[in-house]
C-alpha cells in the first residue's frame, strides 16, 4: 500500500488516482444507543458503561467490554467488506476510551485500546483497505451532543482550553505511532464539531483545526488531514478563513449528509469550497435512509469525482445498514427499564447482555443494501436517479429535485415543490413522494450499473403512458444503460435490473 495524498483538488494514491468507497466503523469503539435501540435514553458510551454497571455488576461489565470489543468487528467483517468492492474504513475512535488523561492533562495510550486499533489497521492492511481514522469523542466533547460521549451535554472542547491542550496530545500521540504506516488513510481530527445550537464557538474551530495541523505536521508530513465543516459536518463556512496555501498541506474535506435530497444542487456549497481551496472532498459519512435513497445519492458522488464512507456498517435489527444483530432475548426489559418501568433482577439483565453478544457473533449480511449503493444487480433505480441525459423537450413544473436538469420530474400525485427524503429506518418511498420521470419523444436518459452489458442482464422499465422507449447500452461506456423516447410521452418510474443465470 501507498500513502494517500491529495494534489490539484484530487486524492492519489502513489501516483494513480482513488476514489474513497467505505464503511463506516460506528458503534465499536465509540458505542452509540440508537444502534441498541436505547436513542435518547442511554445514547453514549458512558452512559450505556454505567447501565451496564448498574444492573449487571463491575465485574460483569469489565467481561462484557471486553467480549464486545473483540467481538464487534472482527478481521471476517474487514474481508467482508474488502469482497465488496470497499477500499477503506472510517474507525470512529473515543479518545476516553484509547486515552488515560492524568490530572496535567497529559495523555498516554491504554494499552488494551491501541491494541483494537492496530489489530483493525492490521486487518485493513492484509485486505487492502485504508484506515481514516476518526476522532468521534474529543476530551470534553466537540459538539455537546451523544456522539461525542460528553459529559454535560456542552462542547466543553470549546470551552476549556485544557481539553484542546490534550486534543493536541493525543494527535501528537497517534501520528507517533502510525507516522510510517501507509494503511492509515488520514487522520480524521474532529468528527461533526459545533452544531448550529453552540455556534457561539464556531470561530475557535479554524485555529483549532491549525493547531493540530500543525502539531501533526511537526511529527509526520505523510499522512492525509481530513477536516469537517460546522454543525454535523454539514457547513463548510468555517473554511471561509482558510487559503489555497494552507490548505496545500495535504488536507481533504469532510462532509456529511443525510436525510436530504440526493442531487447535485444540495452538494454545491461543498463543491464550491472544495474547488476554491483546490482540495478534494470526501462525503465521510451518511446512510440511515432506505434503498432508493442510496441508489441515487452514493452514484451522484461518484459521478462528481467524491469519495464516500457509508454510515454504519452494523447495527441492531434495521433494514438498512449492510449488517445487522438481532434483538436478544429479554432486550425488550432493558428498553422497559430505560422508559421508566421495572428494574430487571440481575441475571436477567446479565442473560441480556450475554444474548447480546450472542446476537452479535451471529450478524447477518444484507448484499442488498451494498447492491443499491454500488449500483450492483439485481437492484431498482429510480427513475430520477439517471447519470446521464439528452433532453429535448422543455422541464415541466413539477418536483423540486434536480433543478439543473432539463428533464421533467413530477410527483406520481400531482402535487409541486420540494421532497421529503426522511426515511430514518429504512423505511420504504411514501406514495407521496414516488417521483415520475417524463420523457417526451427524442428524450433519453442513461443509469450506470456495476454489470458491464452483460447478456444475462434482464432490464425492466417500470412505466406508464403509451409512448414506446428502447433500452441499449452505450457503445463507448458498457456501464451505462440508456432509455430512450422513441414516440409520444412516457413517465418512467423505475428501471430494474435482475440478472438471471
Amino acid at each position: 500500500m501507498e500513502f494517500l495524498h491529495a494534489k490539484g483538488g484530487k486524492l492519489y494514491c502513489g501516483a494513480q488516482p482513488i476514489l474513497l468507497r467505505g464503511m463506516g466503523l460506528g458503534g465499536w469503539l465509540l458505542p452509540e444507543g440508537y444502534m441498541w435501540k436505547f436513542y435518547t435514553k442511554c445514547d453514549r458510551p458512558r452512559r450505556i458503561e454505567a447501565l451496564i454497571e448498574r444492573l449487571c455488576g463491575v465485574e460483569y461489565a469489565a467481561s462484557f467490554w471486553a467480549q464486545y470489543f473483540a467481538t464487534y468487528i472482527t478481521e471476517e467483517d474487514i474481508a467482508w467488506i474488502a469482497a465488496q468492492g470497499m477500499n477503506s474504513v472510517r474507525l470512529a475512535l473515543n479518545s476516553r476510551l484509547l486515552f488515560e488523561v492524568a490530572p496535567d492533562g497529559t495523555a498516554t495510550f491504554r494499552a488494551s485500546a491501541l491494541h483494537l486499533v492496530d489489530s483493525c489497521v492490521a486487518w485493513c492492511k492484509r485486505h487492502g483497505i485504508y484506515v481514516i481514522l476518526d476522532m468521534h469523542g474529543a476530551p470534553g466533547g466537540q459538539t455537546g451532543q451523544n456522539i461525542d460521549d460528553c459529559e454535560h451535554n456542552r462542547p466543553e472542547l470549546f470551552t476549556n482550553e485544557a481539553h484542546q491542550d490534550t486534543l493536541v496530545e493525543m494527535w501528537k500521540l497517534l501520528a507517533q505511532h502510525y507516522r510510517e504506516e501507509p494503511a492509515i488513510g488520514g487522520y480524521d481530527l474532529l468528527n461533526e464539531p459545533l452544531p448550529n445550537f453552540f455556534g457561539e464557538y464556531a470561530p475557535k474551530l479554524l485555529p483549532l483545526y491549525r493547531r493540530l495541523i500543525a502539531a501533526i505536521r511537526e511529527i509526520d508530513a505523510k499522512h492525509l488531514i481530513v477536516l469537517e465543516g460546522l454543525h454535523w459536518a454539514t457547513d463548510f463556512s468555517v473554511f471561509d478563513g482558510m487559503t489555497k496555501v494552507e490548505a496545500a498541506n495535504n488536507l481533504l474535506l469532510q462532509f456529511h449528509k443525510y436525510w436530504s435530497a440526493p442531487d447535485e444542487e444540495s452538494l454545491a456549497p461543498f463543491l464550491q469550497t472544495a474547488k476554491r481551496l483546490n482540495v478534494p472532498l470526501w462525503m465521510g459519512e451518511g446512510g440511515e435512509n432506505n434503498l432508493p435513497w442510496y441508489t441515487t445519492v452514493f452514484p451522484l458522488y461518484e459521478r462528481l469525482g467524491i469519495g464516500w464512507c457509508f454510515w454504519s456498517y452494523k447495527k441492531m435489527e434495521t433494514p438498512n445498514s449492510p449488517v445487522t444483530f438481532a434483538q436478544p432475548n429479554g432486550w425488550q426489559e432493558i428498553l422497559d427499564y430505560l422508559d421508566g418501568g421495572a428494574q430487571p433482577s440481575r441475571s436477567a439483565a446479565i442473560a441480556a447482555f450475554d444474548g447480546l453478544l450472542s446476537c452479535i457473533r451471529s450478524s447477518t449480511y444484507h448484499p442488498e443494501i451494498v447492491n443499491a449503493i454500488l449500483r450492483r444487480p439485481p437492484l431498482r433505480i429510480p427513475a430520477e436517479a439517471f447519470d446521464a441525459e439528452q433532453i429535448r423537450s422543455t422541464r415541466e413544473i413539477g418536483a423540486d429535485f434536480r433543478s439543473t436538469s432539463r428533464a421533467t420530474l413530477l410527483y406520481a400525485d400531482g402535487h409541486i415543490g420540494a421532497g421529503d427524503w426522511r426515511r430514518y429506518g429504512g423505511e420504504p418511498q411514501p406514495e407521496r413522494e414516488r417521483m415520475l420521470l417524463r420523457l417526451h419523444e427524442g428524450d433519453c436518459v442513461a443509469y450506470r450499473i456495476q454489470a458491464t452489458a452483460d447478456p444475462r442482464a434482464k432490464i425492466t422499465v417500470h412505466r406508464h403512458g403509451s409512448g414506446t422507449l428502447i433500452t441499449q447500452y452505450d457503445e463507448a461506456d458498457s456501464t451505462l444503460i440508456w432509455v430512450r423516447c422513441t414516440s409520444s410521452t412516457v413517465d418512467i418510474e423505475a428501471v430494474e435490473v435482475a440478472v438471471t443465470e
